[in-house]
């Protein structure tokens, strides 16, 4: 089983919940937390087998960047999306995709666009600590 670990400096929870895809979501610190549309806080998955790429949009999210990144010792590319959330809200996902010890994982900083300037420099301190094992 592959396994990371991260500093979640005070920022988000030591623990995850285990969501639907696999993938595990560290929430916000309860101080932290604010009221919205969306969980704020980091997600990781890992998926069996290498080649990290963008994935496919849906009709409802927008690319905003695309860039080179290095994460957890390897190249990656880091990606930025606004996601809206049946007009409710608007959702950023700001994503590092790479591949590490036969997986191809996913690192994300997610939060409501309302309070992304707020959270995202926390959320990517938190990611920037990212260890993967095989």
């Amino acid at each position: 089983m592959a396994t990371y670990r991260f500093d979640p400096l005070g920022i988000v929870e030591t623990e995850p919940v285990v969501l639907d895809d696999g993938s595990t979501l560290h929430e916000l610190v309860h101080e932290l937390r604010a009221p919205g549309a969306s969980r704020a806080g980091v997600s990781v998955r890992a998926d069996p087998g290498p080649e990290a790429s963008v994935a496919a949009l849906g009709p409802d999210e927008l690319l905003i960047d695309v860039e080179p990144a290095e994460l957890a010792g390897a190249p990656a590319v880091r990606t930025l999306v606004l996601v809206q959330l049946g007009g409710v809200a608007t959702v950023v996902l700001e994503q590092w995709r790479l591949d590490a010890g036969g997986r191809r994982w996913t690192a994300t900083a997610t939060g409501d666009l309302a309070l992304w300037p707020r959270l995202a420099p926390g959320l990517r301190a938190v990611i920037a600590t990212l260890e993967v094992e095989p």
